[in-house]
């Protein structure tokens, strides 16, 4: 389900789902929805058994937004570009490809599912998404990423977990609204540098990839508190990591420490859960 989202800023990092505070009608039906445009905000056809993506929803003048998940459209046409007023978007397990360069016209979207996808690449025009805080990418065939994502400055919760990434491009470090990070399941054998600019973030999962050591630049990450490394072949961690006084829960299962290299972790770390 498509919902809205809000970080407060004096929150711990998360992302807060909530609905508008007045509940909009949900409109099940296409014909339904266009019969009542002046009212039609809220459009839920998911699982509907559609074949391609109803052009005319972009008729609706009105609508903020619209669930498509579990539909086997395939394509998007332009469009969806069309569709200004639109807050969230779910695009969920649609047998999407590829994305028209017209979503990048959605410039009041905050909320965006395309998880359980085909997808391999963004569109150039994604920098449009100008208010985009939530992206749900997980479970495509992302083998690298466009250093346009960089320029989703309002992001503040990526997930990108099981797809093939084999690096992650330098430009990701621009993200500076950037909270939650979730890259697990993925090819991972080594980490930008620039990653240290993240100073919002408070979650970062990159379990089960490829690490095999993990850079000392990590403790520039002031905010973190949630840090998950569990499955991947680290027998060691910074020597500054005691640093890192916000850390309340470290995941290391699945490495290959020494019990010395473990006690050492349990004395820097006293305010932290750490997992073996």
């Amino acid at each position: 389900m498509c919902l809205m989202v809000d970080v407060g800023a004096g929150d711990s990092g998360g992302l807060h789902t909530h609905e508008q505070p007045r509940a909009l009608e949900k409109y099940a039906c296409v014909k339904d929805a266009v019969d009542d445009a002046a009212h039609a905000r809220y459009v839920s056809l998911t699982n509907g058994g559609l074949k391609s993506f109803p052009a005319e929803l972009a008729k609706l003048p009105h609508l903020q937004k619209l669930e498509l998940r579990k539909n086997s459209l395939g394509t998007l046409g332009p469009d969806i570009g069309e569709m200004k007023g639109l807050v969230c978007l779910d695009l969920g397990e649609t047998g999407l490809s590829a994305l028209p360069a017209e979503i990048g016209r959605l410039s009041a979207l905050q909320t965006l599912y395309l998880d359980l996808n085909q997808l391999s690449a963004l569109p150039e025009g994604l920098a449009g998404l100008a208010n985009l805080k939530y992206i749900n990418l997980d479970r495509n065939k992302f083998v690298t990423l466009r250093g346009e994502i960089g320029r989703l400055r309002s992001l503040k919760w990526l997930r990108l977990n099981e797809n093939q990434l084999t690096s992650l491009p330098p430009e990701i470090g621009e993200l500076r609204s950037l909270e939650r990070l979730y890259l697990r399941n993925n090819k991972l054998a080594a980490l930008p540098e620039t990653l240290q600019s993240l100073s919002r973030l408070t979650d970062l999962s990159l379990s089960n990839n490829g690490l095999s050591s993990i850079p000392s630049w990590i403790v520039k990450l002031s905010s973190l508190r949630n840090l998950d490394l569990d499955g991947n072949a680290l027998t060691v961690l910074p020597r500054e990591i005691g640093t890192m006084k916000n850390l309340r829960t470290l995941r290391l299962d699945g490495n290959k420490f020494s019990d010395a290299e473990k006690t050492r972790l349990r004395d820097a770390l006293p305010a932290c859960h750490v997992v073996f």
